[in-house]
């Protein structure tokens, strides 16, 4: 319990100093507060894991993991004269996100039905004795592309989530509740965190669809 205790006060009061850090550059700071807080989160999830030593882990992966993201955003902050400027495009920026998760879920959703009825059907084919292994093995090496795609999008949503969640975060500070920016990125990273849920949905069905072809 100490070790977690010492893990986490450490963590805290980087955060606690943070705000305070008047030298800091807008860049730096971004950076050093996701380390923060990356610290906090890590070292809750490495204690709940593996005790006072999986805090002291986790910490330190969650410290590395807020740096990443830091990191990113104020790469992307570069780019732009103004903070409305920089906020404007990543609302765009999520916006096709979002874009194209609905556009992959859609055809997603339709992909599953398509593939319950194919799977279900063949599966009752080779329980028959009327196909063989490598009739199931073929369906299954197929569905595990459209798998692959999926976790493959899956994880880039996933990571813009939690970039954007930290742009959010991280503006929320300086900028009031009702603020336009704030209100438009709130509103599509909740869609963001929508699309990202059906995804995973998806995904989970195809791995039903899956197993049902092992044999």
């Amino acid at each position: 319990m100490k070790k977690i205790v010492n893990v986490l006060v450490v963590a805290l009061l980087v955060c606690a100093l943070l705000p305070g850090c008047a030298t800091m550059s807008d860049q730096t700071r971004t950076k050093a507060e996701g380390a923060g807080v990356g610290a906090v989160l890590g070292g809750l999830l490495g204690y709940a894991v593996g005790g006072g030593k999986g805090a002291a882990i986790g910490a330190a992966v969650g410290a590395g993991a807020g740096f990443l993201v830091g990191n990113e955003i104020a790469k992307r902050k570069q780019a732009y004269a103004s903070t409305e400027d920089f906020l404007d495009a990543e609302i765009a920026n999520t916006q096709e996100y979002n874009k194209t998760a609905i556009a992959y879920n859609a055809q997603l959703s339709k992909d599953v039905a398509q593939l319950e009825k194919e799977s279900t059907a063949l599966r009752a084919k080779y329980d028959k004795g009327q196909v063989d292994k490598k009739a199931l093995a073929a369906k299954s090496d197929s569905l595990q592309k459209k798998i692959d795609d999926s976790k493959k999008l899956e994880d880039t949503l996933a990571k813009e989530l939690v970039v954007q969640t930290a742009i959010l975060v991280d503006d929320k500070k300086t900028r009031p509740a009702d603020d336009q920016y704030i209100v438009r990125l709130e509103k599509e990273v909740a869609a963001l965190q929508k699309n990202l849920d059906t995804l995973r949905d998806g995904s989970t069905q195809l791995a039903k669809i899956d197993q049902r072809l092992s044999v």
